[in-house]
């Protein structure tokens, strides 16, 4: 398969185009490891038919696909987890962080012997003990990502290319440093461009880390905060000068009106590699959770008229002969009534699964069971907590009832509920945490899976940003090889030791009810024979589509990682 890979990569990117759309410039879109490959990258595929509307020629190379860089992450995680007890549930997250910090050192040139020193001081803040051969293996590892990575961007002819973009995120920030000073490197008329959600917490306007990238990396000569398409285009044009930083303050509020972004293009990626099809029906969110960043990042809510939005949809499936789609804005709930109502309307023969709101219209039976009839097979829950004090102090504006009749609602209509919980917020007591698991424990048979994650906290780019007093969490010898801060809040309550604490009790409460934290093909079929146990009538996506097949990114333990939320 990855000789599959570097051969569309060769021809793909080497296509000429037409005369047409190579006046303005070629342009390359890069998606960086890592990030979920559960769908083709939505980001840069609106970005190219936007720009190519526009004059441009535009391709995208989705480098997630690729079987060797994307099992290295399944291979340095297991070796730390074999002298570690720590599940999918409560150790991923901070296993990605570990990551991080090690490919960031490497990115930024630091030797076997710094990154040694860099993992020895960065793991046991995770609560992980580590020995000497756990440590070579991890340098080994991250080496041999590297040198793949350097591999197949020497595959790619970029001669006749303007500008290499790069959409990042926390997870793949290192690898994007070191593809865009690869590239700057090797062809200096090449311009540079970086965007991505990392820009909006971990690099986020105002932030120590978006300083840092913009003083010591003159590889990236242009960061784009925010929405892309016009900002990406003005740049692009011209209209902008030489800004190395532009964001939504560049537009004078004049973004892109949902109408007008256009059906993504998918056409440079192969689809043998996904399984399902993505679009967005909306942008940003009409609440202020604070602990979120979506308004930070996208502005005021808004969402596609329900006709174009449709019309969209309706031509993927034609176009790509799948009508399986994962929605990829941050919340259905606005849009969702009519969505569903002129899907059944059309006749439409599609299934779908987004992020959606635990708020009271969803306690409606007749409404939920109206949702999976137009093809709503599963909903992603941000519920966080079940303490209604800990709620409230998220502005969260809800209740542990109303999100108990959300889950009996969605169930009773078969819909699938994957939830999310966040632990350790600020000022959350014992009794705090015990309402969540007493609420987990009590609702069980209602939830489809289950994902928690610590709190975190980032200084600018949250709604609650500024709330609280912050300081590094690594050493300064950490910091000067990685450059990135990663940020933890001074004195706080729970402290951090209790946080991780309460996040592997949940963890092994919800291993002891069946709930699973879905990493695994073997867990994804653990879960569709226990859901249809339970509600015989929900919907059997998965047996007809694309589950049945192996995809590229089966590792070497048959595991297939699905990490969503925070670090999407």
């Amino acid at each position: 398969m990855s000789d599959t890979l570097v051969s569309i990569m060769r021809r793909e990117l080497s296509k000429s185009v037409q005369t047409s759309k190579t006046e303005k410039g070629k342009i390359l879109l890069v998606k960086p490891p890592y990030f979920t490959p559960w769908t083709p990258p939505l980001g840069i595929a609106i970005l190219k038919s936007f720009l190519e509307q526009n004059g441009y020629a535009v391709k995208c190379l989705d480098l997630n696909v690729e079987p060797e860089l994307w099992g290295m992450h399944h291979q340095y995680f297991s070796t730390i987890q074999s002298l570690e007890d720590v599940s999918v549930n409560d150790g991923y997250s901070k296993l990605w962080w570990i990551l991080q910090a090690h490919m960031l050192a490497y990115t930024n040139g630091a030797d076997a012997g710094a990154c040694v020193r860099v993992l020895e001081q960065v793991i046991p803040l995770y609560g992980i003990s580590h020995n000497q051969q756990v440590l070579d293996t991890l340098i080994s590892l991250v080496e041999s990502f590297f040198n793949r990575l350097d591999y197949l961007l020497n595959q790619i002819d970029l001669s006749g290319y303007r500008v290499v973009g790069a959409s990042t995120y926390t997870t793949s920030l290192a690898a994007s440093l070191f593809i865009l000073k690869k590239i700057k490197k090797e062809h200096p008329q090449i311009k540079t461009v970086m965007g991505g959600g990392v820009f909006a917490d971990d690099l986020a306007l105002g932030s120590d880390n978006l300083t840092t990238l913009v003083e010591e990396y003159p590889c990236v000569d242009h960061v784009v905060l925010g929405e892309g398409e016009m900002l990406f285009l003005k740049l692009l044009d011209g209209e902008l000068g030489g800004r190395r930083v532009v964001s939504l303050s560049d537009l004078q509020g004049k973004g892109l009106e949902m109408k007008d972004v256009p059906t993504p293009d998918f056409s440079d990626l192969d689809f043998n590699n996904y399984y399902h099809l993505t679009i967005e029906g909306a942008r940003s969110c009409p609440f202020q959770c604070s602990f979120c960043s979506e308004t930070i990042q996208w502005g005021q809510y808004r969402k596609k008229p329900t006709k174009v939005f449709v019309d969209q949809v309706m031509e993927l499936v034609e176009r790509h002969h799948d009508g399986s789609f994962f929605m990829g804005d941050s919340l259905m709930n606005p849009y969702l009534q009519d969505f569903a109502r002129e899907l059944i309307e059309r006749k439409a023969q599609v299934f779908y699964d987004g992020y959606l709101r635990a708020d009271k219209p969803v306690t409606n039976r007749d409404r939920t069971k109206f949702w999976a009839r137009s093809g709503l097979f599963r909903v992603r829950l941000g519920i966080e907590s079940a303490s209604a004090r800990v709620l409230g102090a998220m502005d969260k504006m809800t209740t542990p009832k109303v999100i108990a009749d959300v889950l009996k609602s969605l169930a009773s209509a078969g819909i699938r509920t994957t939830t999310y919980w966040i632990v350790g917020f600020p000022g959350e007591t014992e009794e705090d945490f015990q309402e969540t698991l007493d609420f987990i424990e009590e609702h069980h048979r209602y939830i489809y899976e289950l994902e928690a994650h610590p709190y975190y906290y980032y200084p600018y780019g949250q709604v609650g940003s500024r709330l609280y007093q912050c300081r590094s969490l690594y050493p300064e010898e950490v910091t000067s090889v990685t450059k990135f801060k990663v940020w933890e809040v001074i004195d706080a309550n729970p402290p951090r030791e209790v946080k991780y604490e309460r996040l592997r009790r949940l963890s092994k409460m919800a291993s002891s009810l069946g709930l699973p934290n879905i990493y695994t093909m073997a867990e994804r079929y653990q879960a569709e024979d226990r859901w249809h146990s339970l509600y015989p009538l929900a919907a059997d996506v998965y047996k007809d589509h694309k589950m049945h097949r192996l995809p590229f990114n089966l590792s070497a333990t048959g595991s297939l990682e699905v990490f969503t939320t925070s670090w999407d």
